[in-house]
């Protein structure tokens, strides 16, 4: 397969976005939908007919057809009409690390005003998983994730999320069926609209067609869009990183603690689980000698036995951060052993692509000086 590395020059807005870089700038279409291109392209010779902008949707979400010229069922004027307006990626691929322990791939991108951001591909023996960013760097202050030592830098645009998933798929081809789980550099109910658009787009049934049930959401607990995403997408999965279940100390791990304290996210995710009919996932991250005693196991299990859920327990993969340890394989064994049968359902994350930096907390990239960065906006827990 023919892959382009054409710079983009933009991020998108509602359809494909405006952002500071040089030469023209060149909207990306990739987070518009079949209504939003049919206004778009309704003033363009052969594009007023209906019918144009499901075709061009379809060649860019189904097929992953990144030039106009090739779509050869648009009139030619079009083509040439929406080359001189618009691009379909919104993201160019910049690095790619592949881990020598499994079959985990790491992708770094770069938006059109330069700011990058990692994607990972995880390949087991059971399924394939592509981890996404939602925006560029972290900031909530979780201080055993690397994503986090970054800073929120910026939101990702609709588009740049959609765009991940493509060029993945150029680089290292999804099978039919894959999930998608959004653990990756940022905080996604922070950038609910861009997120839920962006969901939306990947399971078009004239796209790509992702189940929303294959789709899952990580959270650091911002209870408001945890409701709203129970009421608005109830078929997209939940997930929340716990790593604490009490108040003191998931202060110090998980700052937004202190805003939203572990009564107030049970209780949302209570509601989400009444309002979806679906369990929830409590990732929990094992520090050692931090939260994996025998005391941290038993208040996990009586906060867990509270509402129908699946623990995720994640070993703390190295960051470079100092101050914090993985545990024993022994000792996580044992808070897992504990744990179950005590509560509904405990897993072990066996991490993928720690040798890369690819692992969950371990996402980062380069940013400008901090005074230089946005100051706006939050981002949250990786992947």
């Amino acid at each position: 397969m023919q892959i382009s590395t054409r710079p983009s020059d933009t991020q998108d807005t509602a359809a494909g976005g405006h952002a500071a870089g040089s030469g023209p700038v060149h909207p990306s279409l990739l987070g518009a939908f079949s209504s939003d291109l049919s206004a778009y392209i309704a003033d363009i010779p052969g594009g007023d007919r209906p019918y144009r902008a499901r075709q061009l949707f379809h060649w860019m979400h189904a097929r992953g057809e990144r030039e106009f010229a090739a779509m050869t069922n648009l009139p030619e004027p079009l083509r040439a009409a929406l080359a001189e307006r618009w691009q379909v990626e919104a993201l160019r691929p910049v690095d790619e690390a592949r881990s020598g322990e499994t079959a985990t791939r790491k992708f770094a991108f770069a938006g059109g005003d330069g700011a990058r951001l990692e994607a990972v591909r995880i390949e087991t023996r059971h399924r394939v998983t592509v981890c996404l960013s939602s925006q560029v760097g972290c900031g909530f202050g979780c201080g055993f994730c690397r994503t986090a030592q970054m800073g929120f830098v910026r939101h990702l645009t609709a588009a740049e999320i959609v765009d991940q998933v493509h060029w993945v798929h150029r680089l290292a081809p999804l099978p039919r069926r894959f999930n998608l789980v959004f653990m990756g550099m940022g905080e996604p109910l922070a950038n609910y609209d861009q997120v839920i658009r962006a969901t939306d787009l990947l399971s078009h049934p004239e796209g790509l067609a992702v189940s929303p049930r294959r789709i899952t959401v990580s959270t650091v607990g911002l209870v408001p869009e945890i409701l709203r995403l129970a009421k608005e997408r109830p078929r997209v999965r939940l997930a929340v990183s716990l790593t604490a279940a009490d108040d003191a100390l998931r202060n110090r791990l998980i700052p937004v603690n202190r805003r939203y304290p572990l009564a107030q996210l049970l209780a949302a995710v209570q509601q989400h689980v009444r309002i979806t009919g679906r369990r929830v996932t409590f990732e929990y991250v094992l520090l050692a000698g931090v939260n994996d005693s025998e005391e941290d196991a038993r208040r996990l299990a009586r906060l867990a036995n509270q509402v129908p859920c699946k623990l995720n327990l994640i070993p703390y993969n190295p960051t470079g951060l100092s101050g914090w340890v993985r545990p024993s394989a022994d000792q996580v064994e044992r808070f897992a052993r504990y744990l179950y049968p005590r509560t509904y359902a405990v897993t072990i994350r066996q991490s993928q692509g720690k040798d890369i930096f690819a692992a969950c907390g371990q996402l980062a990239q380069p940013v400008e000086p901090r005074g230089r960065r946005a100051r706006a906006g939050a981002g949250a827990a990786g992947a």
